[in-house]
């Protein structure tokens, strides 16, 4: 009763507080156009994409001035992961509150006015999301102050899988969001008309993967997800007798983890003796180091395809067990050079076992594929030269 008087209050004060604001909101929108700002400054945020700070640093290395600006930092990726401003800790009064982080995003969207010409944000948690009404005019604002607006999907910005209800998949992410308390409470007809409306609005659209599927429009069928292959160098040579594999789920019910236990448990009931690694919560140079040493990575069995765990594990050289579904080969065409092992619920086991009994020279084989296969689609040259490509375009309105 108390949250539902909060909403109420907060709709009633925020709509005239926004009406209000409006008149100048639209006058810097204005200003700001007559500003001359470099054309290859790029805003990204405000979710916090932690792959986000990788395409910030190959588009850098294209020449372009980024900076990735998210809403919330996780607590295990404080001061792990290179976001450029940290918000709570910039301006801890207003971020301590909701009110104060209504407040913060106006001055963030005037701020981000002055300074970028692209902006690459989800279609949900962008600066102006927490708004009663002005966040369905956020794109509109920032084209009339000249900017160019990318809309780039992470995932449950725009799924609405229990909408979609695929009957034709014994295993889809619906099974997970069924299950899960956090996802069962999203408002699913509220995403999706909030899809719709900033499909029409946005300047250009990417997006690949499992997120196709609930998108009218694509502009590019592009994985925009990549990593430093300097910086991280494969591991080849762990083979133990009794292997050990690393689960690291942000959510168990999604990555199917229960199912993931219990197939390690009969393998071990069998004789086929594994050990099995569930990081969760754990800054990410360290999850790093815990794969590095491990025999492979066990990454989901629902959601169909593979993020950021089963990249950064086939960047150490490790062998991948992951769900791949066979309907979104047409969307993801570089998935056919993917060495990752696809398997389901039903398959995993039985994939476990040939795996356990391939040879030291067939494990590091799948190792070294795995690796050149980063290599070759998921390097920060290969990413930042495609996204660079792509926001050239559409700097120039130029079109395919």
């Amino acid at each position: 009763m108390l949250k539902k008087f909060k909403v109420l209050i907060f709709y009633l004060l925020g709509f005239p507080i926004e009406v209000f604001l409006l008149a100048p909101i639209l006058l810097t929108c204005v200003i700001s156009k007559k500003i001359f700002l470099n054309k290859n400054s790029i805003f990204m945020g405000m979710m916090h994409i932690n792959n986000w700070t990788y395409v910030a640093k190959a588009l850098r290395l294209n020449g372009f001035y980024v900076q990735v600006v998210p809403w919330l930092i996780p607590n295990h990726e404080l001061n792990i992961i290179p976001y450029d401003i940290n918000l709570k800790k910039k301006f801890p009064l207003l971020y301590r509150t909701f009110y104060g982080q209504y407040l913060l995003q106006f001055w963030i969207f005037i701020w981000s006015l002055s300074k970028f010409k692209v902006f690459i944000t989800p279609f949900r948690t962008r600066i102006l999301d927490k708004t009663v009404w002005l966040r369905f005019f956020e794109i509109p604002l920032l084209q009339l102050a000249g900017k160019k607006v990318i809309l780039n999907t992470y995932g449950g910005d725009v799924a609405t899988p229990r909408l979609k209800n695929r009957k034709d998949l014994k295993y889809s992410l619906n099974l997970g969001y069924k299950n899960d308390p956090y996802y069962k409470s999203f408002d699913e007809k509220a995403i999706q008309r909030n899809t719709r409306i900033l499909e029409k609005q946005a300047d250009c659209i990417i997006s690949a993967i499992d997120h196709v599927e609930y998108l009218k429009r694509v502009d590019y069928y592009f994985h925009l997800r990549c990593i430093d292959t300097i910086k991280i160098k494969p591991n080849f040579k762990t083979f133990r007798k009794i292997p050990t594999f690393v689960h690291a789920p942000n959510h168990r019910i999604l990555k199917g983890t229960d199912t993931i236990i219990k197939v390690v448990d009969s393998l071990n009931k069998k004789g086929f003796k594994c050990n099995l690694k569930i990081i969760e919560n754990t800054p990410n140079d360290k999850l790093l180091e815990i794969i590095k040493k491990s025999d492979g990575v066990i990454d989901q069995l629902l959601l169909g395809t593979y993020a950021r765990l089963s990249i950064e594990a086939m960047a150490l050289g490790k062998p991948v067990f992951c769900y791949l579904r066979k309907d979104l080969f047409k969307y993801n065409p570089i998935w056919k050079h993917c060495p990752i092992i696809n398997v389901d619920p039903d398959t995993l086991e039985d994939s476990i076992i040939k795996f356990m009994k391939k040879s030291k020279i067939g494990r590091h084989k799948i190792g070294v594929e795995s690796r050149k296969y980063i290599e070759k689609f998921h390097c920060l040259e290969v990413v930042g030269k495609k996204c660079s490509e792509i926001i050239k375009k559409v700097i120039n309105n130029e079109t395919d």
